[in-house]
């Protein structure tokens, strides 16, 4: 039996964590700041910076190619929808990374108000 109160620990731990964390996310930056809590916080830090390196590039092809000699324009109107195709690609990762962790606190909330539910029905 301590298996098992082991466990009823550990959720109830989690349960008071999670809990802290739904009170918590009130708004678009605690959204978009809970996809670092998770365990891929790192990458997405890398996928934040290179959104923005490709937002750079997206100002500097769009630039040339309105200022290019006509000859040139195909070269950076390419340039310019690779960046933005790019851009596009990491922008959904990061929305999806962070729905992901999301729906994980979700599940792992629901998790842990069912063994509650299942604890009081005994």
């Amino acid at each position: 039996m301590t298996l098992d109160s082991d466990i009823k620990q550990q959720l109830a731990k989690q349960a008071a964590e999670l809990d802290k964390l739904m009170r918590e996310e009130q708004g678009l930056d605690k959204v978009l700041a809970s996809g670092f809590k998770g365990g891929l916080g790192a990458i997405m830090g890398i996928a934040y910076l290179l959104a923005v390196l490709l937002s750079i590039a997206i100002f500097y092809n769009g630039y040339q190619f309105f200022t290019a000699e006509p000859e040139q324009q195909v070269f950076w109107g390419v340039l310019l929808l690779l960046s933005f195709q790019a851009q596009v690609g990491t922008k959904l990762w990061i929305w999806l990374e962070t729905h992901r962790s999301s729906t994980l606190r979700e599940l792992k909330r629901l998790e842990l108000t069912i063994a509650q539910l299942i604890e009081t029905a005994k």
